[in-house]
């Protein structure tokens, strides 16, 4: 694309060099620069791009975009200040031939300059965006299980993967910067997707990933304290503002009325407003939109489900609004009140798009979430999960969750990730001496950390309590040790890895399933059992 057409679509505050230039692709990373690229300088936590100027020149490309605020002009010419140097722009443009572009923001200008080179791939999808901090991933699996059962081509972007209609591509951020999702949405349309189902994370709006899109619908999910600390958040107030701003990015809004903060994730919002509620009994003057009934739950042969009743109140307009007074019965094999809202929130979503009762109930039947609450199914006497669960938080809620099923025993192996707080882990240990019948510490992610060192921390904790635990370092030890005392009754939880395949020590990933794990621990059982 001529650079002349993507100037076209951004502000900028000066250009210096040729406009005709032919853009091959946008970058944001030196080291995929090619012949023919455009290298946005863009300021991370850890890294700025502009350091990176000259890597980019040597290795192709033909412009750059620099932040205003990096340049700095003198009675003869303009410099571009770097960590690295100065660099003189005038050199750039005649030595090099290269163009440089300066704007005020340069993600505002990835977005701008992303979004017009694959010619506005969002404006051809329907847009789906899902924030909370907990249940993004299980809602997003869960909207597109419906739609896709319905007939839809449904793409997604989130924390396990992207599925663009044709790839599936693992994902390293929930929600990838602006040039990935504008790359990713036009291989959807590409691919025939008429729609993109996308978690939308704080970091993503604060970092302005999402700019630019307006989306069909926007739903918010819950928030708790989480994500705040050095690289993160300021603060939960800043938390909670960076969450609101999907209120202001989106045609209809479909929120969680359970949530404490809903007003404040409300505030200033643009959107047509519709609610959820998972809380049964509860008076209420006006009912929410969409509510949960008659939740019960239940476990048989090595599986736990979740069945409930969707009633849809007369108070939906459009699309949705015919589905008013009506009560559907569901069952899914996700457990807990928690997964109920995912599942009303999915539904709510649906109910927007032309499906069916049967479709909503077949695909929420069928529907599993890796690496959340996913049921290995390795016996018909004893449950076995494997769960993302990877802070005090998240641990506390699916433990609590896994109690309603009244199991035998409660079981939990976990550890928790190197170079992090101390005190984190002590909370994770005592809320597992709290909450289950046994704990077994194990490894997770020691990255460069000494394993031994972190089940200390959690140890200290859990000590506090009446929990009964063992520790086995050897994460794959440690399944074993669980599968092979299982007793009739159990609820095993493996929390912590979920979804990820690899453990990370001394900054390499090694490969690691969980589901091989357990796999590998039943082998054993047997050959121990009958050898």
């Amino acid at each position: 694309m001529q650079l002349s057409r993507l100037l076209g679509q951004i502000s900028y505050e000066s250009v210096q060099g040729s406009h005709d230039l032919i853009i091959t692709d946008i970058c944001y990373h030196s080291g995929k620069v090619k012949r023919g690229s455009l290298f946005v300088c863009i300021r991370g936590q850890e890294s700025d791009g502009h350091d990176y100027i000259w890597d980019a020149v040597k290795t192709g490309a033909f412009a750059v975009v620099v932040e205003a605020s990096a340049v700095v002009e003198t009675r003869n010419e303009k410099l571009i200040y770097t960590d690295a140097g100065r660099i003189r722009i005038n050199e750039l443009v005649h030595n090099y031939g290269v163009s440089v572009i300066v704007v005020k923001d340069t993600r505002t200008a990835l977005y701008e300059l992303s979004s017009a080179f694959f010619d506005y791939p969002a404006e051809k999808l329907t847009m789906i965006g899902i924030t909370g901090t907990k249940g993004k991933t299980t809602t997003a699996f869960l909207t597109a299980g419906i739609l896709r059962e319905a007939g839809y081509r449904a793409g997604v972007i989130g924390t396990i993967w992207i599925d663009t209609g044709r790839d599936i591509i693992t994902a390293s951020h929930t929600t990838p910067e602006s040039y990935d999702i504008q790359k990713y949405l036009a291989k959807m349309v590409e691919s025939g997707c008429d729609c993109c189902v996308m978690e939308v994370s704080s970091q993503g709006l604060k970092m302005q990933r999402t700019a630019g899109i307006l989306f069909d619908i926007g739903v918010f999910l819950n928030i708790e304290p989480d994500h705040i600390g050095k690289g993160e958040h300021a603060s939960f107030s800043e938390y909670l503002y960076c969450k609101s701003r999907l209120m202001r990015q989106c045609r209809i809004g479909i929120v969680n009325r359970d949530d404490s903060n809903v007003d404040k994730i409300l505030k200033g919002h643009t959107c047509r407003v519709e609610t959820f509620s998972a809380k049964e009994g509860e008076v209420l003057t006006y009912p929410a939109d969409v509510t949960a009934e008659k939740l019960s739950y239940y476990m048989i042969k090595g599986k736990l489900y979740s069945c409930f009743e969707v009633r849809w109140n007369n108070c939906l307009p459009g699309e949705a609004g015919t589905w008013n007074g009506r009560t559907l019965s569901l069952q899914m094999q996700l457990p807990g009140a928690f997964n109920v809202s995912n599942a009303l929130a999915a539904v709510s979503i649906a109910s927007h798009f032309h499906v069916t009762e049967g479709q909503i109930k077949r695909a929420l039947r069928r529907q599993a979430v890796p690496g959340r609450c996913e049921n290995v199914g390795i016996s018909d006497d004893y449950v076995f999960l494997i769960d993302y669960a990877h802070n005090e938080m998240s641990l506390r809620n699916l433990l609590m969750t896994l109690r309603e099923f009244h199991p035998a025993r409660l079981v939990v192996i976990f550890g928790c990730g190197g170079n992090r707080s101390p005190l984190r882990r002590q909370r994770m240990g005592e809320t597992a001496g709290r909450m289950a019948d046994f704990t077994i510490l194990t490894s997770d992610n020691p990255r460069w950390e000494n394993p031994e060192r972190i089940l200390d921390d959690i140890e200290a904790g859990i000590r506090g309590t009446s929990g009964r635990y063992v520790r086995i370092a050897d994460r794959r030890e440690a399944v074993a040790y669980a599968v092979s005392n299982a007793k009739p009754g159990d609820i095993i939880v493996l929390a912590g890895k979920g979804h990820e395949g690899y453990q990370e020590i001394r900054g390499v990933k090694y490969p690691m399933s969980e589901q091989e794990l357990v796999e590998d621990a039943l082998k054993k059982k047997r050959n121990h059992t009958y050898g």
